[in-house]
């Protein structure tokens, strides 16, 4: 008879690489796309944003800040400069495209673990109600500057 002695002093077996798994909801990178393209990118960031936090890559967030004020000012600013016959859905195309890449670079992997753990995921229906909440706050913004400078 073969008898197994476990040795007592010996480590136990347990993985230690970190988990990026969470049991709080995320979003999906189509609800980054939804609300970037109701809300303008600050919106994809905010929801990228969440994802991050909650996935422990809060380092990363302020990359993503970033990246979505510059791709805001860079369409504003084509906005007032180029003549009015250019068409703006162009540069929201680029503006949803360059969201989304991000997005799958930065958690498309994490959230298809999530998924396999069976991780909850929140509404898109939610992340365009953001990307809206953007595109009302951006808007009094605006109006707001062109008020005070007369414009």
């Amino acid at each position: 008879m073969d008898v197994q002695q476990s040795n007592p002093f010996q480590t136990p077996q347990a993985d230690l690489q970190p988990s990026t798994t969470t049991q709080l909801p995320l979003y999906s990178i189509a609800g980054v796309g939804l609300a970037t393209f109701i809300g303008t990118p600050l919106a994809g960031a905010w929801l990228l944003a969440h994802n991050l936090q909650l996935l422990g890559k809060a380092d990363r967030v302020a990359m993503v800040w970033g990246i979505s004020v510059v791709l805001l000012i860079v369409t504003l600013v084509l906005a007032f400069v180029l003549p009015e016959e250019v068409p703006a859905l162009p540069f929201a195309i680029a503006q949803l495209m360059a969201m989304i890449m991000l997005a799958k670079n930065l958690v498309e992997a994490d959230l298809k673990q999530h998924a396999e753990v069976g991780g909850a995921v929140l509404s898109n229906w939610r992340a365009a109600g953001i990307g809206l909440m953007f595109t009302v706050g951006l808007a009094a913004l605006m109006f707001a500057v062109l008020m005070i400078f007369d414009i």
